[in-house]
């Protein structure tokens, strides 16, 4: 064990996780409900590299409201009504 702290004080959180004895990694994904879910470094690298790619023509990251626009037009997302 390394001793390391694998906190999420605001979800969602990713986490690299690593096993230095036998020299391996895993990455996840922590939800606000404590979920934790596996996600394969091949995809985190590949987002980064889009991520890159848009940053360098400009593109700049949605924020507020403009997230829920993006969910909504490009993924057909539905917004979850709050009770």
């Amino acid at each position: 064990m390394s001793g390391e702290a694998y906190e999420c004080e605001k979800p969602p959180c990713l986490h690299v996780v690593v096993d230095y004895r036998r020299k391996r990694f895993a990455v996840f994904l922590e939800t606000a409900d404590g979920d934790l879910i596996h996600i394969p470094a091949e995809r985190i690298e590949d987002a980064y590299n889009k991520i890159v790619a848009l940053r360098s023509r400009r593109f700049r990251e949605a924020v507020g409201s403009e997230v829920d626009e993006i969910a909504e037009d490009i993924l057909g997302a539905v917004p979850v009504e709050e009770e």
